[in-house]
This record gives C-alpha cells, sequence and structure tokens, in this order.
C-alpha cells in the first residue's frame, strides 16, 4: 500500500500514503497527529510548499524521557520506496501492533514518520525545530535503507554513545554493527533524518540496510524486489529495541564513547574507547620483543626485515595499480549502462569480484614467491607485521573507531611468527595461516561492507584491504628454504 507508485513530498500519491498509514495507527487504538510545516521559496533547493509529519506518542507507565522510533513516509519521484523507506514505516506499525498488545512501556514512546528526508531532511528539521516533543526525546532509533536486501546494521550512533552501545548488544537480537564504518561514515558528507536529530542534542542510533544499490532510487524499489528477510531485520531491531530501552532509564544516556565490531556470526565485542592505547602499546611491545627474539634466534635480519617492508608495500602498490588499470579498461571498453549493472547489481558485481580477488591472490603469490628468493620468510612474515604495527598505531590515533581492524591481527599473527622461531621453518604455511584466522574474520566484513555499499568502482582500495589480510599469510606463499639466495637475510 506505502509503495504501490512513488510518492514524492506534496503529491497526490503521497498525501493518500499519509491518509493509510494514519488510518492503521487508528486501527490499532493510537490517536496520530500530523506535524505542518511550511518549506517557504528559497529555503531549500529540492523543494517549496508544505510538510506533514505523522506523529504518535503512546504513554508509559513510569517515564523517565521518551524514547523514539523515525523513518520517512515520502519517495523521491524516480522510486516507489518500498525499501526506502516504506520499510521502515512498515516495520514501524507492526511494532506499534505488537506492543499495543503487549504489556506496556515504562516509558512514552513517540512513532515519528517524516516528511520530505528525500528533499534534505526537511521533516526530521522541523521537526527538531518546531514540535514541542522534540525536547523530551531522550533516545531515537531510525531505520533508513540504501538498497533492497541483505542484513540492517547499525551504521551511525551519537557521540558518547558507550551505553547506547552496550545496552544495543544485549538487547538486539541479531546485531550488525562496526565502529569503523561509523569512523567513516562521519568523514563523509552523506545525512538522513539522524543528522538533525542530532543536530537537535538527541542521541540516537542508525540502522539501514544496503545490497542491491541497483534499487536504491530507482523503479526497482518496489514490494516484490524488497528482501522479506531484511524487511524482517529492521522490524526485530526495532521491536526488541524498543521493548528494552522503553524500560530503561533515558535520563542519562551519554558515556564514554565504545569500539565495537562483529566477529563471527551475530556475536559482538565492545569496549571502551580509552583501552586503545593500552592495547596499541601491548601491540608495540610484543612487536620489540618479537624483533628481539628473531635477531636472538638468529632467524631475523635488520636488512631482512627492510626487505620484507619493501616486498609488502610493493604487493600493495602493484595490486591497488592493476586493479585500478584493469576497471578502467573495462569502463573503457563497454557502455555507461552496462558498467552500471555491473556495479550495481550484485548477481552480475560478485563475479567481477571473484575476479578481481583471484587476480589480486595471484599478484601477491607471484610478488612474495619472488621476493622470498632472496629474503628469508620470517623476515617477510616480520616485514608486513611492520606494515600493520604502522597502520595499527595510525588508527589508533588518527581512527580509533577502527583501530581494532588492525591491533588484534598484528597480535595474534606476531604470537604465531614468535612460536616459529622455536620451529622448523617448514612450520611457517600452517602457523600463519591459523594465527591469520583473527584477521580473515575482522577484515572479510569489511571487504563485504565496501563491496556493496561504495561498489566495485573503489575495486582499488578495496584489493588493498583484501591484500593487508593476504599478508598475513605471505610465510604460506613463499618459496622452500633451499631457494632462497640471502641477499637481505
Amino acid at each position: 500500500m506505502i509503495a504501490r507508485e512513488p510518492h514524492p513530498s506534496g503529491s497526490s500519491a503521497h498525501a493518500q500514503v499519509r491518509d493509510y498509514i494514519i488510518a492503521e495507527l487508528e486501527h490499532l487504538g493510537l490517536h496520530p497527529e500530523i506535524q505542518e510545516a511550511n518549506v517557504a521559496p528559497g529555503v531549500s533547493k529540492r523543494y517549496s510548499g508544505k510538510l506533514e509529519n505523522i506523529v504518535v506518542r503512546i504513554p508509559g507507565t513510569n517515564s523517565s524521557k521518551p524514547l523514539m522510533l523515525a523513518a520517512h513516509y515520502d519517495s523521491v519521484a524516480t522510486a516507489p520506496g518500498a525499501a526506502d523507506d516504506g520499510s521502515g514505516v512498515a516495520a514501524m506499525l507492526e511494532t506499534a501492533r505488537a506492543l499495543q498488545a503487549s504489556s506496556p512501556l515504562k516509558n512514552d514512546l513517540i512513532l515519528l514518520m517524516t516528511d520530505g528526508e528525500e528533499h534534505g531532511m526537511l521533516g526530521a528539521k522541523a521537526f527538531v525545530s518546531e514540535h514541542p516533543w522534540a525536547g523530551d526525546v531522550g533516545l531515537v532509533l531510525n531505520f533508513e535503507a540504501r538498497g533492497n536486501k541483505g542484513p540492517s546494521f547499525m551504521f551511525e550512533t551519537s557521540d558518547q554513545n558507550g551505553w547506547i552501545i552496550r545496552e544495543f548488544t544485549r538487547a538486539a537480537p541479531s546485531p550488525v554493527a562496526y565502529s569503523l564504518i561509523y569512523n567513516l561514515y562521519k568523514l563523509m558528507p552523506n545525512d538522513t533524518d539522524l543528522t538533525k536529530f542530532k543536530e537537535g542534542g538527541m542521541p540516537g542510533l542508525n540502522f539501514a540496510f544496503g545490497v542491491g544499490l541497483n534499487a536504491y532510487h530507482t523503479e526497482l524499489d518496489t514490494a516484490a524486489n524488497l528482501d522479506p528477510s531484511s524487511l524482517q531485520h529492521q522490524g526485530d531491531y526495532m521491536l526488541n529495541l524498543a521493548r528494552h530501552f522503553g524500560n530503561q532509564d533515558l535520563n542519562q544516556v551519554q558515556q564514554q564513547d565504545r569500539v565495537y565490531f562483529n566477529t563471527i556470526g551475530w556475536s559482538m565485542i565492545s569496549y571502551p574507547k580509552s583501552w586503545i592505547p593500552w592495547f596499541t602499546g601491548l601491540a608495540v611491545l610484543l612487536f620489540i620483543a618479537t624483533v628481539w627474539h628473531g635477531i636472538y634466534a638468529r632467524r631475523v635480519q635488520w636488512m631482512g626485515l627492510v626487505g620484507g617492508l619493501f616486498v609488502s608495500l610493493l604487493t600493495l602498490v602493484v595490486i591497488y595499480g592493476i586493479n585500478t588499470l584493469l576497471w578502467g579498461l573495462l569502463r573503457s571498453g563497454i557502455s555507461e549502462d552496462r558498467y552500471q549493472q555491473i556495479l550495481m547489481d550484485p548477481q552480475v558485481s560478485v563475479y567481477y569480484l571473484a575476479g578481481s580477488l583471484l587476480v589480486t591472490l595471484l599478484l601477491a603469490i607471484l610478488i612474495v614467491r619472488v621476493g622470498s628468493r632472496f629474503i628469508r620468510s620470517e623476515n617477510i612474515w616480520l616485514g608486513a607485521m611492520t606494515l600493520w604495527l604502522l597502520l595499527c598505531v595510525g588508527t589508533s590515533i588518527y581512527l580509533p573507531g577502527g583501530s581494532y581492524v588492525f591491533t588484534w591481527p598484528l597480535v595474534f599473527s606476531l604470537i604465531g611468527l614468535n612460536l616459529l622461531f622455536f620451529m622448523e621453518e617448514e612450520a611457517r604455511g600452517w602457523l600463519s595461516t591459523l594465527f591469520a584466522v583473527p584477521g580473515f574474520v575482522l577484515l572479510t566484513p569489511i571487504c563485504y561492507l565496501i563491496y556493496y555499499l561504495l561498489t566495485l568502482n573503489m575495486a582499488g582500495a578495496l584489493m588493498v584491504i583484501a591484500a593487508l589480510a593476504f599478508s598475513l599469510i605471505f610465510p604460506l606463499f613463499c618459496r622452500p628454504r633451499k631457494a632462497h639466495r640471502d641477499i637481505f637475510g
């Protein structure tokens, strides 16, 4: 009903969707209100005219501060808007139904369906600046979409998110969230309604699924093409978090930021940001101890270590250059429509992703294989770890939410390298692979998210990240010891 046709703000189809939503809320025994706001000509480059936010407040039994669920009900003119953001509105209606059928929450619950999001978050801005309830909100959960399938992940939080993250990981049944993505998102010019809510002083979380970019803002964004499991994931978040936060004290939710990330499956790890210097210090001390151990055991030489670092850097540069060149040649050899299909359609792009990964792996094997003619495998391994150490320290300072990506793979691989010093060199392959598992666990989802959210248009950068993962198993690619010429040790 919501996504039968495009329904941009101000259209007759938009009015029909508004009336449908209001009727559904009233059928649930609720009392929705319309917040009207006028956008004067010249205020927005995209829209002028009347906005109509739909707002409902469900009283709690002993409210601290209200919890607010938010999604926008307008679409772009080119898409029916089933995923963006009919999925958020549909999930909110079902969440309201489930909550009405169960025990009431302690906190008041505000349901906000904004208008004009596609024209620059106009409805959210109007709610924050004009609605009397805006100053009451203790926490807001905003729901979006940038595709029509895939898991929904929590990609943005407010600052001082420690308590919110800890409670989110406890309450969400299938959480997907990475502090690295949030740190990168803050550096980008992208905005959603949560941007306006945060500017109004509201702490919050932002959720979206993003696979199937070929449907984003196109005629493919229909109910028939929307993956039901993506809608279900949004609903799981919304209902479970509404029940959890709806019964928490929301008077003071600010707490020291946390680093957070998924490991295997839905399991998550989080820890306070203040722990980062200690973990980085641990990695630095372990690296220094490993260098000393390797030199003491006569398995590492300074020139060999420098040579190993050079091999790692050369591998990344060559892989970036070759993949960028190949994608440039591909783009110049086909039509722009075909190129966009390759980027946006996951059923097509996955084969090109596999091809790029194969090229990356073969290049890494070739370069390391040649380098190992002159450099011992231990030096190549420790040279790669030197690169990881630089990335660990750099992200700890400049991108703390992403420091975990480099810290923990480095620590585990250094442990494996120290064990190798007690063993024969022939053990390097299986030992490096075993201790590379944490690195692959942490880097694989990052590659996945970049692939789906930024597409293979970023193939060069994406393959560099894949090459970093492969660098953890560089010893597996090395020639046998007898093939070394030991020019660099």
